[in-house]
């Protein structure tokens, strides 16, 4: 599609395919400082003298441990985030895409953690774009369905706890059953994914004519929880309506003799 891409990774190695294919590469890891974060994005506007588009994409899949899921997957995308935010108020333009999680909607066990912290950035997304969309900011935020990428192949990705309590194995035991069938087996293309995304952010191809959503879900395992989700929640207020006003603050007439 002709666009210029500066991809980063904490190890620069990783990505040496992408530099080949034509783009810039940076090591750049999102829990560094914000300052550190602060110059490596002043470098990253140097390379092609600016950057129109942040796609906040790093993330763990970490179900045990809180401050490594938080580190990465929250306060990486609003620090990072923050580094750029001057450079396109600066010139009245950019957008910022944040990858979520279709679990920051649907909760799955054994990883209450993981869907938080997604649930955080997805929020964190709906709030930012109001904030900046005056100033000529677009923020879109993508709640991804499962991709057919290595992210659940345990021989790469897989860390278990140092402890596991025994009354927790069943829950275990699952969670390694359904990660096996999944690995390679996921619905959804990770190539036409970053398209979609692409197309989505620049308001071109599938998204022309449209205008760019808060926070969107993209994998074809996406629509029917959503759906379901949805119609949960209407049948709870239907059944609970008269329990929401229960805190309501009574009001009284006083009328004078």
């Amino acid at each position: 599609m002709g666009q210029k891409v500066i991809a980063t990774a904490r190890n620069i190695e990783r990505i040496r395919d992408i530099e080949q294919a034509g783009a810039a590469v940076m090591t750049v890891d999102v829990t560094w400082s914000p300052e550190k974060l602060k110059e490596a994005t002043e470098n990253a506007i140097k390379i092609y003298g600016r950057v129109d588009y942040l796609i906040n994409n790093a993330g763990r899949v970490y179900t045990f441990l809180i401050e490594g899921a938080l580190l990465i997957n929250v306060f990486g995308v609003l620090n990072v985030t923050r580094s750029f935010l001057p450079h396109f108020r600066e010139r009245r333009s950019g957008g910022i895409v944040i990858i979520s999680s279709l679990s920051s909607r649907q909760q799955y066990p054994g990883i209450a953690i993981y869907a938080a912290t997604k649930a955080a950035v997805s929020r964190i997304g709906e709030g930012l774009k109001d904030e900046v969309e005056p100033l000529g900011i677009k923020v879109l935020t993508i709640d991804l369905g499962h991709s057919r990428t290595p992210a659940l192949k345990p021989d790469t990705n897989l860390k278990r706890a140092a402890q596991v309590i025994p009354d927790y194995t069943p829950l275990n035991e699952w969670f390694d059953d359904l990660r096996e069938r999944t690995a390679g087996n996921e619905p959804n293309d990770p190539k036409l994914g970053v398209l979609r995304i692409i197309e989505t952010i620049t308001q071109s191809g599938m998204a022309a004519d449209r205008k760019v959503p808060a926070r969107i879900i993209l994998g074809a395992d996406g629509k029917e929880p959503l759906v379901k989700r949805c119609q949960d929640t209407l049948e709870q207020i239907e059944e609970w309506s008269d329990y929401f006003v229960g805190s309501k603050v009574a009001t009284s007439i006083a009328l004078a003799a």
